[in-house]
C-alpha cells in the first residue's frame, strides 16, 4: 500500500480519507469520525452543539461505570478484561469532559456567559481534581501566547518525565512504556491535582466547594457501604487511566521540540508546532487480488475498528484531533471543527500540516523520534538540541514550575 505523497506546505496531496470515498454512504460518518476529517464535498449529517459535546462525555462516563458495576457483581474471571475496557471507556469519557468541556470554558466558549463558563470549568475540575478555574485559565493562555516554551507549563511537564528529542524508536519505547507505568510520575501527577484543590486554593469558595465534595463522597461511601465499587468504578480510571490518557494525549499535542522551546517564533514556525492528528490509512491499493487483497482488507479493518477506534475513544477525544485548529483560531465553532478545518485549509493551506496514522505515528512525529520530519515541509530546520533554551537555561525537572506535574488541556 503507497504512501501518499506529501506537498511542500506538509498537507497530503491525497489524503487516507479520501481513499474511502468508495465505501457504503452507511460507514461514511462512522470513518470521518475516527479520521476527523470529512470527505471533500461532504454535508455535515448532525451539527453538533457543546452542550451535545458535554453530553456524550457524561454518557460515555455512565456507560463505563454502569457496565463496570454489572461486572463487579458477581465478580468472575471474565470481570477483569471487562472491567479493564469499563476503565477506559470511564477515563475517556472523563477525558471529554476535561479536554473538551473545561478546555472550551478556559476560552470562554463553552456557553455564553464569563459566569456560565466559569461555573462549568469550577464544577467539573472539582470532580476530577483537576485545577481550579483561574490557575487553569492563567496557564492555559499563556500556553497560546508562549507555546512549547520554557513558559509552557506542559513542557516543563514533559521534560520532568525524561522526554528529549532525537530519541531513538527503541529508546523512545522505553521511556514511553517506563513513565506510563512508574508509580513516581503518576503519584506526582495524582497528588499534584490534590494539591491544588486543598492547598493555597484560590478563591476561596473553590476550597470549600472542594472540601464539601469530599465530605459529600465520605458520606455516601458511608452510607451505602459502597467503598470497593468507589474504588474500582471511580477511583482507578480517574487516576491511573485518566493520567495514563492526558500523558498520551499532552505528548501528541504539539512538536514540542522542534525550534528548541524558543520563547519568540514567527507566526510560520508557531504553526508547525501543531498539526492535525488524523487517525487511519489509505484502503488497500485495488492492483492487489486474491488472498492478498483479502489480507490488506482484513488488517485495514481490524486497525480502524480496534486501532484508531480505540486512540479515538480513550485519548485523542473530541475536537482535539483539529487541535492546530484551535491554534489558528481558537474562537471557532470548534463544536464542528472538522468542517470549519477543511473550509480554512482551503483558504490558508500554508497555516496547517498533518500527520496520518495511529497513536504511534502522532508520539514519533510530535517527539522527533530519529529525527522523524513526518507532515512538515520541505526545508524546515529543527533547532539543534544543544542550541535549545532548555539546554542553555540548564532547565531541569527540579525548576519545574508549580502544577507542572498536572498538565492542562
Amino acid at each position: 500500500m503507497g504512501q501518499p505523497q506529501i506537498e511542500e506546505n506538509g498537507l497530503q496531496e491525497t489524503s487516507p480519507r479520501e481513499t474511502m470515498r468508495g465505501l457504503p454512504r452507511i460507514v461514511q460518518p462512522y470513518l470521518t469520525w475516527i479520521t476527523g476529517v470529512p470527505l471533500q464535498g461532504g454535508k455535515q449529517l448532525i451539527p453538533w452543539s457543546p452542550a451535545k459535546a458535554g453530553l456524550l462525555g457524561l454518557g460515555q462516563m455512565a456507560a463505563g461505570i454502569s457496565v463496570g458495576a454489572w461486572a463487579l457483581h458477581p465478580f468472575t474471571a471474565w470481570s477483569v478484561p471487562v472491567l479493564i475496557l469499563c476503565w477506559l471507556v470511564t477515563s475517556g469519557g472523563m477525558r471529554r469532559l476535561d479536554v473538551v468541556v473545561i478546555h472550551q470554558t478556559l476560552h470562554r466558549m463553552f456557553t455564553k456567559s464569563v459566569r456560565g463558563n466559569r461555573i462549568v470549568g469550577e464544577l467539573i475540575s472539582t470532580f476530577f481534581w483537576r485545577s481550579p478555574y483561574d490557575d487553569n485559565r492563567k496557564e492555559h493562555l499563556n500556553h497560546h501566547a508562549f507555546p512549547c516554551s520554557l513558559k509552557d507549563g506542559d513542557t516543563h511537564y514533559l521534560l520532568s518525565t525524561g522526554m528529549r528529542p532525537g530519541m531513538t524508536r527503541p529508546e523512545f519505547r522505553k521511556y514511553i512504556w517506563g513513565a506510563l507505568f512508574s508509580p513516581a510520575h503518576h503519584s506526582r501527577f495524582f497528588f499534584g491535582r490534590l494539591k491544588s484543590n486543598f492547598i493555597g486554593v484560590t478563591p476561596r469558595y473553590r476550597l470549600v466547594m472542594s472540601v464539601v465534595y469530599l465530605a459529600a463522597t465520605a458520606t455516601f461511601i458511608a452510607l451505602t457501604g459502597w467503598w470497593m465499587e468507589w474504588l474500582v468504578l471511580w477511583l482507578v480510571p480517574v487516576s491511573v487511566f485518566f493520567q495514563s490518557c492526558t500523558y498520551l494525549y499532552t505528548m501528541t499535542e504539539h512538536r514540542w521540540w522542534l525550534f528548541g522551546n524558543h520563547e519568540r517564533l514567527p507566526r510560520d514556525q508557531r504553526d508547525l508546532l501543531t498539526f492535525g492528528r488524523f487517525c487511519g490509512e489509505a484502503v488497500p491499493d485495488g492492483s492487489v487480488t486474491g488472498l492478498r487483497k483479502a489480507a490488506a482488507w482484513s488488517r485495514w479493518t481490524f486497525r480502524m475498528l480496534v486501532v484508531h477506534s480505540s486512540y479515538r475513544m480513550f485519548v485523542l477525544v473530541g475536537d482535539t484531533v483539529q487541535h492546530d485548529l484551535h491554534h489558528v483560531m481558537p474562537a471557532c465553532d470548534w463544536a464542528n471543527s472538522p468542517w470549519i478545518r477543511a473550509d480554512d485549509v482551503g483558504n490558508r493551506p500554508e497555516r496547517y500540516t498533518e500527520v496520518w496514522g495511529s497513536l504511534a505515528d502522532h508520539l514519533r512525529a510530535a517527539g522527533q523520534v530519529d529525527n522523524v520530519m513526518t507532515g512538515l515541509p520541505e526545508g524546515v530546520v529543527p533547532t539543534e538540541w544543544s542550541e535549545s533554551a532548555t539546554q542553555l537555561a540548564s532547565a531541569s525537572a527540579s525548576s519545574a514550575p508549580s502544577g507542572a506535574e498536572s498538565p492542562g488541556q
